[in-house]
């Protein structure tokens, strides 16, 4: 019988994964195949900006903060989206734009700055259609693609992507298997996927030996519980708004109903009028053109 695991979408995972000298090799693989740096250039020279807060369970009081590391002349925030709100991409800017002012406070000169990448895994596709697993942006103009001078990248990693390909297209290329591993929730599914692979074992004996963390269990079961709250209510809401809304629209119709009811009824009144003065007009011979001046009648409405 399989057991549960605490996915790494949730935050408390993810970084006690990444922060955890057992994973440094996945880590340090998922980077370089996510931005192309080379994988030798990270291992040489990777610094934790935030290492004192790896964490093995809950239990340990150290705070959780971005997950950020330096690489020579980059600074790398990694950052797990486990599901999109509105604002959520204006917040992780705000990231890049805050390591980016302590950076230059730091400095001595702009010139020393170093490019500042922010990496985003997202539990979601915001872009649909798009099926890739690593969209990049950047600052350059359109046209000419010449980057602006703030240099400055943002990846968004899109984690339902590489479950499609897993699963559906059979995909196992490493990129692929290095995101899919974040979103296990069954041990057997797990061992399926690690089974070939020493540093993916190594990530997994990581992710059950937090999610056994019994103080960490129950925070997972709260925090799952007061989302499915949060989606019933938002779903009993809008069921709400689109019935009352719909009640709203059929009043609305109503009312505009009448209104051009009586608007087309007072139209045809006045164009039978006007044909009945037409027809008694020309029984009196009267010119057409005078008929037609007095009327607002066409000569084809008329001669009819």
């Amino acid at each position: 019988m399989s057991e549960r695991i605490i996915p790494m979408t949730y935050d408390k995972v993810f970084k006690g994964v990444l922060t955890s000298e057992e994973s440094r090799g996945y880590l340090i693989s998922l980077i370089s195949n996510i931005t192309g740096i080379k994988k030798d250039k990270i291992k040489e020279n990777i610094v934790f900006k935030n290492n004192e807060q790896s964490i093995k369970g809950i239990k340990e009081k150290r705070k959780i903060t971005d997950m950020v590391v330096e690489i020579e002349d980059n600074v790398i925030n990694l950052e797990m989206n486990k599901e999109y709100y509105e604002g959520l991409i204006d917040r992780n800017n705000e990231y890049i734009s805050k390591i980016r002012e302590s950076i230059i406070l730091e400095g001595e000169k702009y010139s020393d700055i170093p490019k500042i990448i922010q990496i985003n895994f997202d539990n979601y596709n915001k872009y649909k259609p798009d099926e890739r697993l690593v969209i990049k942006f950047e600052m350059m103009d359109e046209k000419r693609k010449i980057k602006e001078g703030v240099n400055v990248e943002s990846y968004h990693v899109i984690l339902p992507n590489a479950k499609e390909k897993y699963y559906n297209e059979k995909n196992e290329e490493e990129l692929v298997k290095e995101l899919v591993i974040m979103m296990m929730e069954k041990d057997d599914e797990l061992e399926k996927l690690i089974q070939d692979n020493m540093e993916l074992r190594k990530v997994g004996q990581k992710i059950v030996e937090i999610s056994r963390n019994e103080e960490l269990q129950g925070w997972y079961d709260e925090e799952e519980h007061q989302r499915k709250v949060r989606n019933s209510l938002m779903s009993s809401a809008i069921k709400k708004g689109w019935a009352e809304g719909k009640e709203e629209g059929i009043k609305e119709g109503i009312k505009e109903g009448i209104k051009e009811g009586i608007k087309e009824g007072i139209i045809k009144g006045e164009l039978n009028k006007a044909k009945e003065v037409a027809k008694k007009l020309l029984e009196e011979k009267v010119p057409i053109e005078i008929i037609i001046r007095t009327t607002g009648l066409a000569e084809e409405e008329i001669n009819s």
